[in-house]
């Protein structure tokens, strides 16, 4: 993306200068992100410290709504990691899968309650909602740790 210039007036929305001149292009930032692609930045959730997906807050469109080379906004993205090393070897994926990280879901489930207790510690999370958290990651373990089919079933 570059900057244009419509003329003297332009930034008060009177054009003298059609088509605009482009100028120097914009400086694009992107996030610092860890091993898995997940942001390092900000105030970093149990989801983020202990993965079970890198996830983006932006989404790529799909062919079918038209400008794929655009994104869409407002919507981010779930790439869960492989439930297990086999699964993971075989899409070629780097991020180390569930099983590799996890031993079992008791020892995903302590580390999420560490990583939660933390935040109430720092003032992030209230008391209160701690076992919410460890609730939801469960919930999102078990859906996880069974695998996300390669094509979802069609719709009809």
């Amino acid at each position: 993306m570059t900057a244009v210039d419509f003329g003297p007036e332009g930034d008060r929305g009177i054009v003298t200068i059609l088509p605009p001149v482009a100028g120097k292009p914009y400086t694009h930032f992107v996030p610092v992100v860890d091993r898995d692609g997940n942001e390092l930045s900000g105030i970093r959730l149990p989801d983020l410290t202990v993965p079970l997906a890198t996830y983006l807050g932006w989404n790529l469109r799909h062919p079918d709504n038209g400008a794929p080379e655009q994104l869409m906004s407002l919507m981010g993205s779930t790439i869960p990691f492989s439930a297990t090393r086999k699964e993971r070897e075989a899409r070629g994926d780097p991020r180390p899968s569930i099983a590799e990280r996890y031993p079992s879901k008791t020892d995903y489930l302590a580390q999420v309650r560490r990583a939660a207790h933390a935040l109430v510690e720092n003032g992030y999370l209230l008391a209160e909602d701690l076992d919410l958290v460890v609730d939801q990651a469960s919930e999102r373990y078990e859906l996880l740790r069974q695998g996300v089919p390669e094509t979802l079933p069609a719709k009809g």
